[in-house]
Formats: structure tokens, C-alpha cells, sequence
């Protein structure tokens, strides 16, 4: 044996290292990802879980300002943004900026709405049928007007 074959095979053994180390290094890089993912995804499924709200309250005052006054109370254990929280009427998104009023418990200048509080938002529509709150976990309520 010559040292042309102890050269090449010196050369196939060291390029055969580094791509077991590049091989190594991609695939626990993917690994970590998934976990990631995955420990995000349960993250959210928790959150979703404790969260509850429920639409205490939908009525209509038809006469003259026809404005519909929501009331949704937090009832889980997630504290929820009052900017992540959507309001549908008869299937139409209303726009936050279109709210008349919005209040929890009480005070406007908060956009954290904690358990056991309650959200108030006034819509200017035209004869509701339905309401649908949602939230940014994706829970939901629905409330007939």
C-alpha cells in the first residue's frame, strides 16, 4: 500500500467527518424547531382553555340612536387584551375605531381586561339580530339581541 491510497483514504475519512458534522448540526437545529413549535403550541391550547367569556348582556335601543350596547364578562383565568378582542354584528366585523364607547368596568383608559371584569362596547347599528364576541385565544360567545 502506497501512500496515494493512505492519502485518499485519510482525505474520504475527514470529508466523511465534516458531513456527519454539518449532517448533525442541521438536523438538531430542525429538532429544536419542532420543540419549539410544539411547546408554542401548547403554550396556546392552555391559554384557549382557560379562557371563557360569556355576552351577559345585548340589547338595542331602537328609539332614536340606535345604538346596541354589549356587555361580555371574563370569566376564565386569562387576562385578555381589550385591542385583541373583535365584535361582530350579524356577521359584520365592526372596526374598533366605530365603537361609540368601550369600557371595563367602568374605566376606557385600560386595554387589559382581567377575570371577573366586565367589557362593555357600544356599536351604532341598524336593527341587530346576533352579536358575537372574540377573543384572542379564538374563544367565543354569541348572543342573540
Amino acid at each position: 500500500m502506497g501512500f496515494s491510497v493512505s492519502g485518499s483514504a485519510a482525505i474520504l475519512f475527514i470529508a466523511a467527518f465534516v458531513s456527519v458534522g454539518m449532517l448533525y448540526s442541521a438536523a438538531y437545529n430542525g429538532y429544536e424547531r419542532v420543540q419549539d413549535a410544539d411547546d408554542s403550541y401548547g403554550e396556546r391550547v392552555l391559554e384557549q382553555r382557560n379562557t371563557v367569556v360569556n355576552v351577559s348582556n345585548a340589547s338595542y335601543n331602537e328609539t332614536g340612536d340606535e345604538l346596541l350596547t354589549v356587555n361580555v364578562t371574563n370569566e376564565g383565568s386569562t387576562t385578555l387584551a381589550v385591542n385583541k378582542t373583535d365584535l361582530l354584528v350579524d356577521g359584520v366585523y365592526q372596526a374598533r375605531d366605530s365603537y361609540e364607547d368601550w369600557s371595563v368596568d367602568g374605566a376606557n383608559d385600560t386595554d387589559v381586561w382581567l377575570p371577573g371584569e366586565t367589557l362593555s362596547i357600544t356599536v351604532n347599528v341598524t336593527a341587530p339580530t346576533r352579536v358575537k364576541v372574540v377573543t384572542s385565544p379564538g374563544v367565543t360567545a354569541t348572543e342573540v339581541v
